[in-house]
């Protein structure tokens, strides 16, 4: 009995290995680290002005086409649950520095405002007195640990007693002696 062997030249190989690694799609880097806070005056733990850090600055994001499912993503990315609202025309002051986003459009599950559609990081048609807001439902995600509380703690021991009080997140108050988490 004879035997059947199917073999292909090296060229046709080395095409088909490239074609197969090439249709997984290209692999990028992750982008920058988002960080979010919540800023201005006058607010309560769970509501402010939305700073966003980006590339190594903080900005703000515009009210333009802003809807309670972008609240949604921004508050469940600080540790709430949800948003029961949102806030236009620099309700909570105007903030300083760059607008990093406008025409911001969630469908609500994201799990970033990075991840919804919007104009272009830093390309904002919008005046600081146009800075949103949001209000968080004041729960909770289980387990949520804030990150800038951490990170308050490890400033402190280098930074004058006088400076301190400014350091603390929106989600922790200033108390003689450092920083408290508003619970």
């Amino acid at each position: 009995m004879g035997s059947c062997r199917a073999w292909a030249p090296p060229e046709l190989l080395v095409l088909s290995m490239w074609l197969w690694a090439s249709s997984a799609g290209p692999t990028q880097p992750p982008g920058p680290t988002l960080r979010v806070r919540l800023a201005g005056y006058p607010r309560k733990h769970n509501e402010g002005r939305v700073e966003l850090f980006y590339n190594d600055e903080w900005g703000t994001v515009c009210d333009d086409d802003f809807t309670l499912a972008n609240a949604h993503v921004l508050c469940r990315h600080l540790g709430f649950v949800a948003a029961t609202g949102w806030a236009h025309s620099a309700k909570y002051g105007k903030g300083v520095g760059r607008i990093w986003l406008d025409n911001v459009n969630c469908a609500g599950g994201e799990k970033s405002i990075g991840d919804c559609k919007h104009r272009g990081w830093g390309n904002s048609d919008c005046s600081h007195e146009e800075d949103a807001g949001v209000i968080c439902k004041d729960e909770r995600i289980p387990g949520f640990k804030d990150s800038n509380v951490i990170e308050v703690r490890k400033l402190r021991a280098r930074t004058p007693q006088s400076q301190q009080a400014r350091l603390c997140s929106g989600l922790s108050v200033w108390v003689w002696g450092g920083c408290r988490i508003l619970r």
